[in-house]
């Protein structure tokens, strides 16, 4: 029965056995969803990559050997060339398959896909309807997520594949492939036929289930246990034999409501497993991390990855032949209680010996300007890249999960590059992070999170500053290699200097001979920022912060009563460093319109004639506002335009009779500063830190 269980293995994983001469569209489709496919052995000329929109003036001279504009970022509109009208977005030649379309922003222009040399495409249409008319069909393969629109309707091809796209296509362009060894049998794209769509549908289904377990069948084996691990300690469990993890889920227990220190157990608690005796364990990250979702317990669920009612769960898949352990480790102060299950099925140990190992490493690093800081200090021709993965040998990249804390400025504009088998020029140069992970132009209040089968945004606030959670796996396009992955990522948001921290846990496949070069981390530099906590020295200033006084009305605490349009929200001001906010926040109010006005409650709390103060921000896309008290116009217009984000300090709104209870502070846009750039759009932000009130003199 295990010698079977294991044929059947290698059997449902064709892609990954030179043996299998002939591909067929069902054979591509089961890839979505195989997981076990991920663990066999790398077929030699096996390739993966993206052709994308990259700003083309990033350029490798190999007379030289220098890199030339590694960081240009005009993304949008890259293409390798044109022909009459169009532009060609991707030219691939040999056997393969297009997994991942993708964009920010298609348009009506065109997209004509063209396989094994005709003339007449298989695919004809506006590119903004092939997103519309496959999400429709196809929801669980076809998706929106917060504006990004991808597809992931595989296009295989026996010899070629070429993508044109016509005028006014739009911006912004990914398209993901495998290309298979020459001598491989691919069957060609034929449409959506009957066969297509049956295929598509049991695909589409299953992606539409995550979170639920994707195996079916085997003889698995069960093990559950409440770990209560010391503080400093460690607790083990251990499966003898040959098998393969297809399951694992996790449950801290007791954790105390306060946020911050949840964040903290979850890096302070570690987990590692090693297969097969190995000294150095093949996978080591903090809890959370490892899981996909950091900091703390963020909601969210992908295929392989997720997290539910406070459970973590995991289900990719494991082999080894001769035994595995798993540890799990606790680095804090206090004792700590996990509940750990796992789910393992037999294989015969010779075959699970040629299946390739998982393997998972965390790592971070800050980009403050200080003197440790290797990337500012000393750039490169290939600065601003930063690694997610750098490892030797055979194996594939199968997606990593990334956490962003940021102290000011926007993070998403760093290009994924990867680089395979010491390839010169990365074979993957992506657009934007954002983009890499499948949504665009940073997160879309107020959907700012979202759930997908391949990738994920756990947390992110609205304003996109201070903790980032996302994840990206590849489950049907993943990165093949036979010598050895470099994986980077641009570090983009700090032109101005103002520090962020990156940390990520990467996720691969490596043979059983290989080792996973990355150590475990000591607690104290794997520890979440805390801007009062680890940033003061960087940027002091900042932290000059405001301290509520009497009659201040915070207004983070104030109830927006209506807006005409727009969105509000309290938006954390501790980035900034020209100027200072009452408790580092202010009510933020953005995408307001000429005329609108929103209206904010507060409350007085003695009756009598007051003088009214408020302390608002100004900033380079602020507008200018009338105000009204109760409906009175305060009698003049306030302009908020500054070149750089500052505070306006207390300014006097006017002496009122106010009696005791609630009131209404209205702000109306009525203009924007001619200072603000010629044809953009906005400039009518509005912000503020605080009112004041203080008995008037008589």
């Amino acid at each position: 029965m295990i010698a079977r269980i294991a044929t059947l293995l290698l059997a449902i994983a064709p892609l990954g056995s030179h043996a299998a001469e002939t591909l067929s569209y069902r054979d591509l489709v089961t890839r979505l969803t195989g997981m076990e496919r991920l663990a066999s052995p790398v077929v030699a000329g096996e390739r993966g990559g993206a052709s994308t929109s990259h700003d083309r003036d990033s350029a490798y001279d190999a007379a030289t050997g220098a890199y030339r504009d590694w960081g240009a970022n005009d993304d949008g509109w890259g293409f390798i060339r044109k022909e009459g009208n169009g532009q060609v977005l991707v030219d691939l030649e040999g056997p393969g398959v297009l997994w991942r379309v993708w964009s920010a922003k298609p348009e009506q222009g065109h997209i004509r896909i063209y396989l094994d040399g005709s003339t007449t495409p298989i695919v004809d249409k506006p590119f903004r309807s092939l997103f519309d008319d496959l999400e429709k069909e196809y929801p669980g393969l076809a998706m929106t997520l917060s504006r990004g629109r991808n597809t992931f309707i595989p296009i295989p091809f026996a010899k070629s594949c070429k993508v044109v796209m016509s005028e006014g296509w739009g911006a912004y362009f990914h398209a993901t492939h495998t290309l298979f060894p020459k001598d491989t049998k691919v069957s060609t794209f034929p449409g959506f036929t009957p066969e297509v769509a049956a295929s598509l549908k049991q695909a589409n289904e299953a992606w539409q289930k995550i979170g639920d377990n994707p195996y079916r069948g085997g003889e698995p084996a069960r093990k559950s246990e409440t770990l209560d691990v010391s503080a400093g300690g460690s607790k083990e469990i251990a499966v003898a034999g040959a098998g393969a993890m297809r399951v694992l889920k996790v449950k801290p227990l007791g954790l105390p409501e306060d946020r911050i220190k949840q964040e903290d157990i979850l890096r302070e608690l570690t987990l590692s497993i090693s297969w097969d005796g190995e000294e150095k364990p093949s996978v080591w990250a903090p809890l959370g991390d490892f899981f996909a979702t950091s900091p703390g317990l963020n909601p969210f669920k992908t295929l392989p990855m997720g997290c539910v009612d406070g459970e973590f769960y995991c289900y990719f898949y494991m082999p080894f032949s001769d035994g595995m352990k798993l540890v799990l480790g606790n680095d804090g102060e206090a004792s700590r209680k996990v509940a750990v299950s796992l789910e393992t099925v037999p294989l015969d140990a010779a075959e699970a010996s040629k299946l390739l190992r998982f393997r998972a490493a965390w790592h971070g690093d800050d980009f403050t300007g200080l003197e440790k800081d290797r990337f500012l200090h000393k750039r490169g021709d290939r600065w601003p890249d930063w690694p997610l993965l750098v490892v030797e040998g055979k194996g594939r990249y199968v997606g990593m999960s990334q956490h962003i804390w940021k102290f000011g400025g926007w993070w998403g504009e760093g290009d994924e590059k990867f680089y395979v088998d010491g390839e010169a020029f990365p074979s993957t140069i992506g657009t934007g992070s954002e983009d890499y992970i499948g949504y665009a132009w940073a997160a879309d209040p107020p959907f700012i999170t979202f759930d997908s089968p391949s990738a994920s945004i756990s947390r992110i606030r609205p304003d996109a500053q201070e903790d980032t959670s996302v994840c990206r796996f590849h489950l049907s396009d993943d990165v093949p290699f036979e010598k050895g992955f470099q994986g980077f990522i641009e570090v983009m948001p700090n032109r101005d200097c103002r520090p962020a921290v990156y940390d990520v846990c990467a996720y691969w496949y490596g043979e059983s001979s290989s080792t996973n070069p990355y150590s475990p981390v000591p607690l104290a530099e794997r520890r979440h920022p805390r801007p009062s906590r680890d940033m003061k020295h960087v940027m002091p200033s900042t932290f000059e912060t405001i301290k509520p006084g009497p009659g201040m009305i915070e207004a983070e605490d104030m109830m927006v009563v209506r807006t005409g349009s727009g969105r509000h929200w309290v938006q954390d001001m501790a980035s900034f460093p020209d100027g200072t906010w009452s408790r580092d926040a202010q009510l933020v109010w953005t995408d307001g319109t000429l005329g609108d006005e929103i209206e904010i409650a507060f409350t007085v709390g003695k009756s009598g004639r007051q003088e009214l103060f408020a302390a608002f921000t100004k900033a380079a896309d602020y507008g200018i506002f009338s105000l009204a008290v109760d409906g009175v116009p305060v009698g003049r217009d306030f302009d908020l335009f500054a070149e750089r984000v500052t505070g306006t300090g207390e300014i006097p709104l006017g002496t009122y009779d106010l009696d005791a209870g609630t009131h209404v502070l209205t702000a109306k846009v009525v203009g924007r500063n001619p200072k603000v750039q010629a044809g953009t759009t906005g400039g009518h932000l509005f912000g503020l830190d605080y009112l004041k009130i203080k008995e008037a003199k008589r």
